[in-house]
């Protein structure tokens, strides 16, 4: 057999773009492995538009930031009782930590997007459609996130400790700590809501395996127990079961997302 014969048996395996060879990879039309460090820089060039996303929406909210503090504060506090600032910067910071609350919910879904860029040359086109669905759905549960951390886990917490001693000692709140108690919950709840699109992230993407999951579920419940410790300061410890709670079912709803895409 004459190499010219042998060599149109043989499959092509790469394609020579700009120096350098690119092999293509099975199963998904169009795709083709690329050098790491075009891995690397892309991710880095993706991450870089979710920060310019990110500072442009806190620049965007910074104007309405002092109404939304007034709101929070009759909300939670009391309007009778005065703001307290014990530093120059502590008003700007303030408005600054409750225009990130704003800022997240408009970035994290950006970060999908950007996500899906990146992995979108390895995906099926059926993956695409799925993956683009996610976007929207980022932003939705953001939002019910911050909603709820609003409307329950923020009364329990304010009632329950800010006026816990207000018969023995007069209430002097430091709007900056107040304000950072308010951010904690609601940016943390809705980072928190994402829990199930990064579990199906990670599974679709080959990150994870869902029999991993299944098997490490008392390593995972651990975490949940940690981490809402952290999100919810609650001597009473009854936000911190609220939050361990609604993470467990939103993991055990994450598995059940893999099993259906």
């Amino acid at each position: 057999m004459n190499s010219h014969n042998t060599r149109n048996q043989l499959p092509d395996t790469g394609n020579k773009i700009n120096g350098s060879t690119n092999t293509y990879s099975s199963g998904v039309p169009g795709d083709f492995e690329e050098p790491l460090m075009a891995h690397l820089y892309e991710l880095r060039n993706r991450l870089a538009v979710v920060l310019v996303w990110l500072f442009l929406s806190m620049l965007v909210a910074y104007p309405f930031s002092e109404k939304g503090m007034m709101l929070v504060w009759k909300e939670f506090i009391s309007p009778e009782l005065d703001m307290a600032v014990y530093s120059p910067l502590e008003w700007i910071f303030a408005r600054l930590k409750l225009c990130l609350v704003f800022a997240l919910a408009v970035s994290i879904p950006q970060f999908f997007y950007q996500l899906y860029r990146f992995a979108g040359k390895g995906l099926y086109p059926h993956e695409k459609r799925f993956f683009l669905k996610v976007v929207p759905a980022s932003f939705l549960l953001f939002i019910l996130g911050a909603a709820l951390g609003y409307f329950i886990v923020l009364p329990v917490m304010f009632r329950y400790i800010f006026f816990y001693s207000g018969d023995v000692a007069s209430a002097q709140l430091s709007v900056q700590n107040t304000l950072s108690a308010v951010t904690t919950i609601l940016a943390g709840f809705g980072v928190v809501f994402q829990a199930p699109l990064l579990v199906v992230f990670a599974v679709k993407l080959g990150l994870v395996k869902y029999q991993t999951l299944k098997k490490q579920r008392l390593l995972v419940y651990s975490a949940i127990v940690t981490l809402s410790l952290f999100l919810s300061p609650d001597p009473t410890f009854i936000a911190q079961i609220l939050v361990a709670l609604l993470l467990a079912v939103l993991f055990e709803f994450s598995l059940l997302l893999v099993r259906l895409f």
